[in-house]
């Protein structure tokens, strides 16, 4: 996810791996009007739920950088001013045969970041599903599982 507080602008994407780690989907969107940088993580999360709901993907472990959400989702008596975010997540992953929300650390996360932040900083609007990774990051992804 990445989001400019000056143009209140969010990119998000998401990258599908399978259970050896290898890149299947991955996709991008942007969201308009984002107020906070907890809300584009919000908004990032809920729709990344709903494509994987979409695409068929019952059983998936969610991995971001957003502590705070990822906190607020395992932990919600913890945090109760995300009271109404939190139900509205967990109404989404009931929709999951089997699902895993953790913190992940930025460098483990780089390729989506980079897709993310292509949104937000070179305009790139128009949302897209796709197969594989893109090829203008393929070394990144192939690296990527090293640190997790």
């Amino acid at each position: 996810m990445s989001w400019s507080k000056k143009n209140k602008l969010a990119g998000a994407a998401w990258v599908l791996r399978d259970s050896n780690g290898v890149v299947c989907l991955h996709s991008h969107r942007a969201f308009g009007l984002v107020g906070s940088k907890d809300e584009a993580f919000f908004l990032a999360f809920l729709w990344s739920l709903e494509s994987m709901i979409s695409h068929r993907i019952f059983k998936v472990h969610f991995a971001f950088e957003g502590s705070v959400l990822v906190n607020a989702i395992n932990r919600p008596k913890a945090w109760p001013s995300f009271n109404f975010k939190v139900k509205e997540i967990m109404m989404l992953l009931e929709n999951f045969l089997d699902w895993k929300v953790m913190f992940e650390l930025p460098a483990a996360n780089r390729g989506a970041q980079l897709i993310a932040q292509n949104v937000v900083n070179q305009n790139r609007f128009q949302s897209y599903v796709a197969l594989g990774q893109p090829r203008w990051l393929s070394v990144l992804f192939e690296m990527e599982p090293d640190f997790r």
